[in-house]
């Protein structure tokens, strides 16, 4: 697939360029990243299903998600937090790839609430649970909404009320409750 070779040259541009040409290729990595969780899992994802093929990156998912993707300073906040919104809505927790993705997602929207609610008000209601329920979602889902996001009460009560939905929806899927 074309996708997953130009992501394999970006990284290796993006980790082994000289210093002033770094930043353009990680712009380039970023913009070449998926941006849906179908793409994410189809060029990432964990083969353990016998129904699903073997991903393309799956042995480069560590190197191209936690070191690269996860870590990248030289996107524009609100660029970076909206292509994780949008890899996030649809996506379920896996092992691997997208626990990497959603890890970076978790660290990104604790630091900076505001921007992700900036960013979900406009959606519909569907798909900010949706995103919520990624967030949540994990073999031992989080019971308690951490500090940072009780904060989005106070910003947007329709998002923190789908927040408290999804993350009830999650631990009952879970058997957590």
């Amino acid at each position: 697939m074309l996708k997953a070779k130009k992501l394999k040259q970006l990284y290796v541009q993006s980790t082994s360029s000289s210093s002033d040409l770094v930043n353009i290729y990680k712009k380039k990595f970023f913009d070449e990243f998926p941006s849906t969780f179908k793409q994410l899992d189809e060029l990432y994802g964990d083969d353990s299903d016998i129904n699903h093929k073997p991903a393309l990156l799956i042995d480069q998912a560590e190197q191209h998600i936690i070191n690269l993707f996860n870590e990248l300073k030289t996107i524009n906040d609100t660029l970076y937090c909206r292509k994780i919104v949008s890899i996030a809505i649809g996506g379920h927790w896996d092992s691997d790839a997208v626990n990497y993705f959603q890890n970076g997602l978790i660290k990104k929207v604790l630091n900076n609430p505001a921007l992700i609610v900036y960013i979900l008000k406009g959606m519909s209601n569907g798909r900010i649970q949706s995103f919520w329920y990624f967030y949540f979602d994990g073999p031992h889902p989080r019971k308690q909404i951490a500090e940072p996001l009780q904060k989005i009460r106070f910003i947007n009560n329709r998002i923190y009320d789908l927040m408290l939905k999804a993350q009830t929806e999650v631990l009952k899927d879970s058997k957590e409750l």
